[in-house]
């Protein structure tokens, strides 16, 4: 009986320690980006996707829309469409708190949501196709014609 309990512990620890290695290793990893966040979200604009007039988002405008302060991240680079009538957007932040910010940037993705949901169905659509996602301290989100297309093209700028 004592030979079953010790192989049933070393099979339990073994287990935990694969599950710990592997389990996160995506939010572990270190990633830093290559350029300067305006550099790589302005490549976005440039990989091949159609845009709307897109507008570089200030500081302050930033702070309210996603509802973050300057505690939460160290760069950020956003823009958004210059019409009403668009949703697209490229959010890339280097965040100090990645949960909170990750949070924050779903939020403004929701709130996008509702305000093209009765107004403009193809767009409430290509925000519904849209992710918010990381990438060790970085929190992405792009809303776009081609998201896998931007997507692919900024996370070329990552080491």
């Amino acid at each position: 009986m004592n030979k079953m309990k010790k192989r049933i512990a070393a099979g339990l620890l073994t287990v935990c320690v694969i599950l710990s290695a592997t389990g996160c290793e995506g939010n572990s990893k270190k990633a830093e980006a290559s350029k300067p966040l305006k550099e790589i979200t302005g490549a976005v604009m440039d990989c091949g996707v159609e845009f709307p007039e897109m507008v570089e988002v200030s500081e302050d405008n930033f702070q309210f829309r996603y509802a973050v302060s300057t505690d939460d991240y160290s760069e950020y680079s956003v823009w958004w469409a210059g019409s009403g009538g668009d949703a697209d957007e490229i959010c890339l932040i280097k965040a100090k708190d990645t949960d909170k910010v990750r949070k924050a940037v779903e939020e403004r993705k929701k709130s996008q949501e509702g305000v093209f949901k009765d107004y403009v169905e193809e767009q409430y659509e290509k925000l519904c196709d849209s992710e918010v996602k990381t990438k060790g301290d970085y929190v992405y989100w792009l809303c776009t014609n081609d998201n896998k297309k931007a997507e692919d093209t900024l996370l070329s700028y990552f080491e």
